[in-house]
């Protein structure tokens, strides 16, 4: 073999082991075996590898971090490259000792470069001093140039780049390219696009090329969307969800499925997806929408009517409305979340009648007409069928079909059942034994895992407020749901945490649950997206030690001075299995001890763990009445223990009968029937119930029904207490002598002046 032909030989070996991501094959090329001396022919530099002594420090100083992504940027953009570390300017082996990973070099690249390019890291030929040979496999980039996302840092008044320049590698150098010389590269490399972006493209219509060979059906959520575009009352059906559940795809196959219908009569596509994560990695896409003009365009171009292209944007949305309004469309706009032009937003909010749109986006921002679809992880019988699907579609993973049921369950339960990730892994691997090592990863990642994670979650993640991260920062600790106030506590009573986690329910980052012993919602992560978290938690110093502190202290109820009180609130907020009767039984005690500030909140909390719990109703009932003397929610409350009291028995004619005594002195119009409707159903729960016979006594005798008052009275008149007598004599005089009836109230009124001193009785019994 001539020297030609071993260099050719050479990098084409090179080239191939980096568009494969083979780091075995790369280091068996280019150093002697297990050894960490370059073979011949590699101590030396090219356009495919470069060699630097160490790895940059994590610190403040970025500027050895933009010179880094300046050969990250000119590697991509040419044919991807390998970066080795530990390597001396003489091509011997030194040894890198910077501790870092994958996770921790992009999260410094990233201040530069965009999160379309993820670079691998590895450590390898680890020394017993802990030095290492450290590996950075750059993926090529398509067409499309990448640029760098901020200025660099500058030094002596320059900066070695500005937002918008790119780099290119050439030979052994990395040349910055200013923006219009990055234009003009990226220009004169165009080329036409392997494969069409539409699936269909005729005439008036435009679908979108699927992302998927086999269509797996889903029930729930194909089902609503059909009966959104069917729907006259709503415009769009907004599929909402976290990155990887397969939004996209239902909305693809809906929009394709009104085709085959010829439901509409336009069809318009549009994407803003700039990329996409293959077996081989982060993949930079170029998005077809990128602006409100481009919508504008595409509909222009469905309708054949190329010539108003050229219009100012004014006249031509004047256009556009004006054919929509004729017409029978449907829009398919897809990730709706990456575009910034807020008018996309406010035109599908104002769409004309008649027109539909399907969109896909993490959260809601169309507010007109729309019906939400919150797209979750696939059912356990869709993840089996989705995974036998993958083993049709490409010829590489036949492998699927030797997987047992079981496998096939352990791997969709990895990837808590999204599709992208189940899709990933199976990708990656090549048998079944692969398979099962790579899901390994996912709950605590590894390097094989951590750009399926950067995909899904690292721009959602960095677009989110201090509140919102801090919010999944401390669900991120945690394998139980935690309750609002633990969230809250967690984030250091950080202004704007509820609203935080309604955010996050709200984008599917944040999983709320009901929580039947707590009457109530808690709140927790899936597992992928607590791994990725967690990892962003372990970055800063101390974090979850403050964190875990915080709930350490509220949970001991160390916030509560009064050590008797403390008791109380402690057990109250351990105590997940807390009955109401324990609730109830605590917030007595402490009405007792005269804490009725924790007294109330513990009648809450009893009323709220069980809000059918008559007890709890009228216990909070006579708190309301006789401590804070609030009668509104006093009656309130009554109302609530009527709703739920027994059927008859005496407790039924004791919440009656105590409503029926605040509502006599209620003070508004229909207080005395009410009053009186309710000491009546009192007594025919219990007809010895002499404090209901007189109260409903005295609301006859206020709607001057003497007859009434007589026929409940006159059984008392010769009762053993006296001061029962006494009442009941006292309604009798006084009903006899408005009936003129002399002779029997005389009577009455003998047998009232002979009660000399009362006895104590049952109107003298201090509320139960």
């Amino acid at each position: 073999m001539d020297v030609n032909d071993f260099y050719a030989t050479r990098d084409a070996d090179i080239e191939a082991a980096i568009r494969q991501k083979n780091i075995d094959a790369l280091m068996n090329r280019m150093f002697e075996p297990r050894s960490t001396e370059l073979r011949f022919g590699f101590k030396t530099e090219t356009d495919l590898w470069d060699y630097k002594k160490d790895c940059p420090r994590i610190s403040k100083d970025y500027n050895p971090w933009a010179d880094l992504a300046k050969d990250v940027l000119a590697f991509h953009n040419h044919k991807g490259g390998v970066i080795v570390f530990g390597i001396t300017d003489g091509f011997e082996f030194e040894g890198c000792t910077t501790t870092i990973d994958s996770k921790r070099l992009n999260d410094q690249l990233r201040r530069f470069i965009s999160d379309r390019l993820w670079v691998e890291y590895h450590r390898e030929f680890i020394q017993r001093d802990q030095r290492y040979l450290g590996v950075a496999l750059v993926a090529p980039a398509g067409p499309r140039l990448e640029r760098f996302i901020s200025d660099a840092p500058q030094v002596n008044g320059r900066a070695l780049f500005k937002k918008g320049d790119s780099a290119i590698r050439k030979g052994d150098s990395s040349f910055i390219l200013t923006r219009t010389e990055a234009d003009q590269l990226e220009l004169s490399r165009a080329a036409p696009s392997v494969g069409d972006a539409y699936y269909i493209n005729e005439g008036q219509y435009r679908v979108l090329a699927p992302d998927f060979v086999q269509f797996v059906p889903r029930d729930e959520p194909c089902a609503e969307i059909e009966r959104t575009l069917n729907d006259k009352r709503v415009s769009i059906a907004s599929l909402i969800g976290i990155g990887g559940v397969g939004k996209t795809t239902l909305a693809t196959w809906a929009t394709k499925r009104a085709y085959d219908r010829r439901q509409f009569k336009y069809i318009v596509s549009l994407t803003a997806k700039d990329r996409e994560l293959t077996k081989s990695g982060i993949v930079a896409l170029s998005p077809g929408l990128t602006s409100f003009e481009s919508l504008l365009d595409a509909i222009l171009e469905v309708f054949d009517f190329p010539e108003l292209r050229a219009h100012d944007l004014a006249l031509k949305e004047s256009e556009v409305r004006t054919l929509l309004e004729s017409e029978s469309v449907l829009l398919f706009v897809d990730n709706l979340e990456t575009v910034d032009d807020t008018r996309i937003i406010g035109f599908l909010d104002n769409l004309p009648e008649g027109v539909k749109a399907i969109t896909t986006s993490r959260r809601t921002s169309v507010r007109v007409s729309v019906r939400p679809i919150e797209i979750g992880p696939l059912t356990e019988d869709e993840a089996i069928r989705f995974i036998e699907s993958l083993a049709s579609a490409q010829l590489h993973l036949k492998y699927i079909l030797k997987l047992s049921k079981s496998q096939k369950n352990a791997i969709a339960v990895a990837c808590d059942r999204i599709p992208l990730a189940i899709r990933w892994v199976l990708s990656r691997s090549r048998t079944p034994s692969d398979t099962m090592a790579l899901i390994r990863d996912l709950r605590t990642p590894g390097r094989q895992s951590e750009e399926l994670l950067e995909f899904c979650f690292r721009r959602v993640f960095d677009s989110l407020n201090a509140a919102q991260q801090h919010v999944l920062e401390v669900l991120s600790l945690f394998q139980a749901p935690l309750t609002r106030e633990a969230v809250s506590v967690g984030c250091g009573a950080l202004s704007g945490t509820q609203d935080a986690i309604d955010a996050m329910v709200e984008d599917a980052l944040v999983h709320r649950q009901f929580d039947p012993d707590q009457n109530d919602y808690s709140y927790t992560l899936i597992p992928i997206t607590r791994s990725f978290v967690y990892k962003e938690v372990a970055k800063h110093s101390g974090l979850e030690e403050r964190i875990r502190r915080r709930l350490v202290n509220w949970y001991e109820a160390k916030d509560v001075g009064d050590p008797e009180e403390r008791l109380i609130v402690r057990e109250l907020r351990q105590r997940r299995d807390a009955t109401d009767a324990n609730l109830l039984s605590l917030a007595q005690s402490a009405e007792r001890r005269g804490k009725a500030d924790t007294a109330e909140k513990l009648y809450e909390r009893a009323l709220n763990r069980n809000p059918r719990s008559w007890r709890s109703a009228k216990a909070y009932a006579e708190f309301q009445r006789h401590v804070r003397e609030n009668t509104a929610r006093c009656l309130q409350l009554y109302e609530q223990a009527a709703a739920n009291a027994p059927s008859k028995g005496r407790d039924r004619a004791l919440i009656f009968r105590e409503r029926g005594m605040v509502l006599r002195n209620a003070g508004h119009p229909t207080a005395t029937d009410e009053a009186l409707e309710s000491f009546l159903i009192a007594l025919e729960a219990n007809p010895d119930d002499i404090l209901a016979a007189h109260g409903a006594a005295t609301m006859y005798e206020r709607k001057g029904m003497d007859l009434r008052v007589v026929e409940l009275m006159e059984p008392l008149a010769d009762h053993p207490y006296q001061e029962t007598r006494k009442r009941a004599l006292d309604l009798l005089v006084r009903a006899y002598t408005r009936r003129h009836d002399v002779i029997k109230a005389n009577a009455y009124q003998e047998a009232l002046s002979a009660i000399e001193s009362p006895e104590p009785s049952l109107f003298q019994v201090t509320r139960s």
